[in-house]
């Protein structure tokens, strides 16, 4: 299955890129949505493999990807306000939870790391 994954996250980064080749937009929200899979699908495989560290780092990146997935998915929404499009109400749904999600853990490391600081 992660295999499965992976190919998956490939063909859609593959059909975003065509799209937008082809003159029909870029799709933002795909765009951000693939910068939030990319890793864990990476996670995925190479832990299939029997490559536990990597995997490890992998998953660490993708804990960090949702901060520049929101920053795609703000990007794509200033950009349809200047052109005078309505508000997709799904990715801005998700675009302010990405900023609360990614303030949480940021709070949460930090607090982390002051208590690992603090029992040693």
């Amino acid at each position: 299955m992660a295999w499965v994954f992976a190919v998956s996250v490939a063909v859609l980064t593959v059909s975003v890129v065509v799209d937008w080749a082809r003159g029909e937009g870029f799709k933002w929200t795909v765009a951000a949505l693939l910068l939030m899979l990319g890793p864990s699908a990476a996670d995925e495989v190479l832990r299939a493999h029997g490559r536990q560290r990597a995997a490890g780092r992998a998953r660490t990146v993708s804990h960090w990807m949702v901060l520049p997935a929101g920053a795609v998915l703000w990007a794509g929404l200033v950009g349809g306000w200047s052109r005078g499009e309505e508000t997709p109400w799904l990715p801005f749904a998700a675009a302010v939870l990405i900023v609360l999600a990614t303030a949480v853990r940021a709070v949460a490391v930090v607090l982390g790391r002051r208590r690992a600081a603090s029992a040693s």
